[in-house]
């Protein structure tokens, strides 16, 4: 299984601990990153085809992946088509976690490159629980993303709450 990695967000979220940043404090380094990574997943698919090993599964994570512009996903998710062994691939899921990420353009690059489940992450429905994580987004916008996704293509979608988060209860949960 292959984990990607995309360090950016829209926003840092109060909870997270992953290493990632708000794509506005570091837009300059977004373009580098993505030749960067793209280059990665050559060498990472020359070392797979020497070894004999091949692809199960692949997560593009982050951060937000979403958060990337449409030419941005489309050039990392050639790469992993062009160097990865995928023949066995059973499953490629993309995390879209933040409904102002999710365009048609991005989902036709996702469908057109076998992507079969988005993550649309909105870790909580309840609006003053999103504000105090830091999130610019409603859980109407959430339910308009996963439309809009739905609409896109014959994509699995599957969504990640976190309960406890700071201002929830168990009845907003």
């Amino acid at each position: 299984s292959i984990y990607v990695g995309i360090p950016f967000c829209p926003t840092r979220c109060a909870y997270c601990s992953f290493i990632s940043a708000a794509v506005d404090k570091c837009l300059p380094l977004v373009e580098p990153f993505t030749r960067g990574l793209c280059r990665e997943i050559e060498a990472l698919g020359r070392v797979l085809k020497d070894t004999g090993r091949s692809v199960r599964t692949v997560y593009m994570g982050g951060g937000t992946p979403t958060t990337l512009s449409h030419q941005q996903l489309e050039a990392i998710l050639s790469a992993t088509e062009e160097h990865l062994p995928l023949a066995g691939c059973t499953e490629f899921t993309v995390e879209a976690g933040r409904p102002d990420t999710v365009t048609p353009e991005k989902l036709q690059v996702l469908s057109r490159h076998g992507v079969g489940r988005i993550s649309v992450n909105p870790q909580s429905m309840d609006d003053a629980v999103l504000a105090r994580m830091g999130r610019h987004h409603t859980g109407e916008d959430i339910c308009r993303a996963y439309e809009q996704v739905r609409a896109a293509g014959d994509f699995a979608v599957n969504m990640d709450l976190i309960a406890g988060l700071p201002g929830d209860s168990p009845e907003g949960f």
